[in-house]
Parts: structure tokens; sequence; C-alpha cells
């Protein structure tokens, strides 16, 4: 018998037909201004939501729980407040991510056919539909599913981390004119931790008070003074006191950690009450944090008030491998200008631009809650990295920066245990050439490659970290509320240079 012939592939649709279709559907032409409101319910948590636009204007506020935030446009620039009151100015990842996002939001992304790409059919809940891939000049890529039949889109795709992130669109309404979802569902493929949107309200063309795009303001520590506290070494890892209320504590400093976290015993033992059942994403995608309303956290003199932390069993998360009262996070970074010298294992901090910083300035991309600067490799490879005082080695590097760069350190069956939240991570021991932060060459660096397909060390935005067993060579000072590492040669500093070259077997 003759094999059955194989289906010839249906011809790919013009992208100006499926643009055509999309503005047809959703009458998204001579949009001015709208505002809407509505519920937020996920994670164990509710809330709400506001939004405006106004010609190149936008503002949306959220609240889950406890947690507060709001994202400002006024014109090509974009702001965040975060649930603790830091405002940074987006300039990164996430601004490209947006200038995208808006870019289709608006509309405008019809009238430019050179800027979408056709990737392909699918089906969603058994509607087939159209794939677009969209990317602003300057911007991020996401995908558009677009109903084949009714010309709305179904969701929009973007890279979020270690993977993708999802918003589906349903429940189409008119509204003057125009078509709009009114609920959105935001998931990451977990849907434990999915976020719904239901709007409840929204108006077309109405005018919208200029006072609701006022400039955001930063939240600072409160410091009468520059202080000076020492900090503690424990398994490898720098730690500082701090207290709530009359009991005292031990926190790692971990500018790798995007909020205050408290061991769940912490927690109790200060009477705060934990909310919510909140995904993190460390070593592996995992449930068991709660959110809570931390009243005062007192470091040295300073303090830092009315914070949004969370909690978790510490221990339990990281298999056992260290007792943390809580982790120092971003938070207290971006609410101050905190220097620390590792080789004399004190920290000085104030309130950003109580001091002079020392060394070499590096910029910071923040836009993620994280510490992120671009470090050349062997000399030819820029790439982004997690500047991590959370973690004790090197430098790690992940699965995804090695699959695109095979060769960049050698494979090596040398295997290492790396924990985080979420346990121990796969890791293999290589070492790197040469790595330069800023103007300063390093050489023979060790470094553990993770090969984990899930979690923050599958991250395909970054290509690793850099740890303490680097940033101990240097006092560094991080001014994160204006975008910028310092970096200075500390008098232990070692460039690895007569290090014996690690061969791994």
């Amino acid at each position: 018998m003759l094999p059955a012939a194989a289906r010839p592939a249906e011809p790919a649709p013009p992208v100006t037909d499926i643009l055509a279709a999309y503005a047809r559907a959703t009458h998204d032409v001579g949009l001015k201004t709208f505002e809407s409101s509505g519920t937020v319910s996920g994670e164990g948590l509710s809330g709400e939501f506001h939004s405006w636009r106004a010609g190149a204007n936008e503002r949306d506020d959220e609240r889950l729980g406890p947690r507060s935030e709001t994202t400002l446009r006024l014109g090509e620039q974009l702001f965040l407040r975060t649930a603790n009151g830091n405002v940074r100015e987006l300039t990164g990842f996430l601004h490209r991510r947006a200038l995208t996002a808006d870019f289709v939001d608006s509309g405008a992304f019809v009238d430019a056919p050179a800027r979408s790409r056709f990737l392909g059919f699918g089906t969603l809940g058994g509607v087939r539909a159209w794939r677009l891939e969209v990317r602003a000049d300057g911007g991020e890529p996401e995908t558009l599913w677009i109903d084949t039949q009714t010309g709305l889109p179904l969701r929009v795709e973007y890279l979020d981390g270690d993977g993708p992130t999802t918003i589906a669109f349903s429940d189409w309404r008119d509204v003057e004119g125009h078509r709009f979802p009114f609920k959105m569902l935001t998931s990451d493929g977990d849907r434990q931790f999915d976020v719904v949107e239901q709007t409840t309200w929204l108006a077309v063309d109405k005018p919208v008070a200029p006072d609701v795009f006022a400039p955001l303001r930063n939240r600072i520590i409160h410091a009468e003074s520059v202080q000076t506290v020492p900090l503690v070494e424990r398994s490898a890892h720098l730690a500082c006191g701090v207290s709530i209320g009359t009991k005292k504590y031990e926190f790692l400093l971990d500018t790798g950690a995007q909020s205050v976290l408290l061991d769940s015993r912490v927690a109790r033992d200060a009477g705060l009450t934990e909310l919510g059942a909140l995904e993190v994403r460390g070593v592996s995608r995992t449930g068991g944090l709660h959110v809570l309303n931390l009243p005062r956290l007192d470091i040295g003199l300073a303090h830092l008030d009315d914070l949004v932390a969370g909690s978790i069993d510490l221990r339990g998360s990281l298999g056992g491998a260290a007792r943390l009262d809580g982790i120092l996070g971003i938070p207290f970074f971006a609410s101050a200008l905190v220097e620390i010298d590792f080789a004399h294992h004190l920290m000085r901090f104030g309130v950003p631009g109580s001091f002079v910083p020392r060394g070499q300035r590096v910029p910071l991309d923040i836009d993620r809650g994280l510490v992120e600067a671009v470090f050349r490799l062997d000399g030819t490879i820029d790439a982004p990295f997690i500047v991590d005082t959370g973690n004790s080695g090197e430098l790690l590097l992940y699965r995804p920066f090695i699959a695109e760069h095979p060769g960049i350190v050698p494979f090596s069956h040398a295997l290492v245990a790396n924990y985080g939240i979420g346990g121990a991570a796969p890791t293999y021991r290589s070492a790197l050439d040469e790595l330069e932060l800023g103007d300063v060459p390093l050489y023979h660096q060790v470094a553990d490659v993770v090969t984990s397909e899930k979690g923050a060390f599958a991250d395909r935005i970054d290509a690793g970290n850099v740890g303490l067993g680097i940033l101990r060579n240097f006092i560094v000072t991080f001014d994160v509320a204006n975008g910028a590492l310092y970096l200075e040669k500390a008098d232990t500093f070692d460039d690895g240079r007569l290090r014996t070259a690690i061969a791994p077997s």
C-alpha cells in the first residue's frame, strides 16, 4: 500500500488581512481617552483596579490584598511605584516590553504591518486562531492569538523570566462604538496562581482630570544620618541585625530578592497576619508564600515603615540548607544608598544622596525589581547579570544562556549543590576564562552552570548571577534609586590572574 499523501500546509494569510480583521472587530480607531475600574482576584486575595488613558498619558492602579502598585506613562517615560512605595523609571526590559504592549493596546500596530509577523495557526479552547508576533520599534516581542472567525484577540503572550505569561481576553462588550474585553485572566501556566481582572465600569472619550497623571514620589528610608552597621558571616552569606518591635533578628542581605521576606516563625512571633497563597520563583516555582503588613523594620538607627513583606517557611523551602530569620531584599536597597565593604564586614547606608559613592559607576537595569547589570564575558559577549549578594558563589550561568553560547565554558561532570528557595538546583562546576565588570577584568572565575528548565535559575532574560565570591573583591555601593552600581577595588582585591585554571573533569 502507498503511504497517504501529506496534507499540504495552509498558506499563510497576508499580515495586512489579519490586521484589518482585528481593526474591524475591535473598532479600535479614533479612541482618545478612556477610564475603567473593576475587581481583581487571585492567589487567595482580592482587590480592585482603576485605569486611565488620555493621549500619550496612561495610569494603572491595582491593589491585590495589601499590595498596591501604580504604573504611570507620561509620553515616552514610564514609571512604576511598587507596593512599598519605591518609584523607579523603567528604562530596561520592562520598558521595552511596555513599548510593545502600548503599541498593541493603542491599536497603532494596525497601521504598521511591517512590525508584525505571522507565526502560524493555533487552537485555543477549540477556537482556531492566527498567531501574530508584534514588536514595537525598540520593544520586546509579544504574540497575539486572534480568532480567525471574529477577528477578536483571544490572548496575548510574552516572555516573563523562565517562560511565557499569557493574558486571556473574554466577555467582550460594546461601549460607545468600541469593543473592550471586560474580563482578563493572567497566567504563567500554573492555574492556582492565576489572577483575574473583571471590569465593572468603563467610560470612553470623557475628560480625565490632569492630576491623575501627577508625578509619583519615591519613598525613602527614615535615617537622620548615615549609618554604619556590622555584618556577620553565616554559612558563606552575609547578614545584618534588624529589629521588629523589641525582638532582634538576623536577615540575609540579598539584592537578588525582590522583597523583604520573613520566616513564618518570625511572622508568628511578631504577631503578623499572613495572607494569601502566592507563588515564589526560586530554584523552582513553588507555593507556600504569603504576604503581610510589616509596620516597622529597624536597621541600625534607621527604619522602614509600612512594608508589604512576604513570609515563607525559609528553612523548609531551602531544603534545610540554612536557618534564616529573614531576607533584606530590594525594598531596602531601593530606599537607601548602600555601601558594603565585604572584606571588613561593614555596611554603610543613608538616604539617597547622603554620601558620595566610591569607584567606577556601572549602569543598572532595575525594571524587574532586581539589580541587573551588563558585563562582558571573554572579551566578546555582553550579557545582563543579576548582581546577587544572596548567592555565596562566584558566578552562576543559566541553561538558556549556555544553549545560546555553547562552549563559553566547558562541560564537566563535577556536580555541586546550589541551594535557593525551592531546594537544590541541578548544577555542574566549570570555569570562565575572563569576566569584565565595568573596566575591571577578572580571570578563571568559578562558574556553576544551572541546568534547571524552570524557576529563577532558568531565566531567559539574564545570563546568570554574579555572587559574593566575586563581589568580595570590591567595596560595592548600590544606588538603586538612581539606577547605578559603584565598584571600588578592595584592599583584598584578587583578579584571579595567578589562579591555576580550573580544569573540569
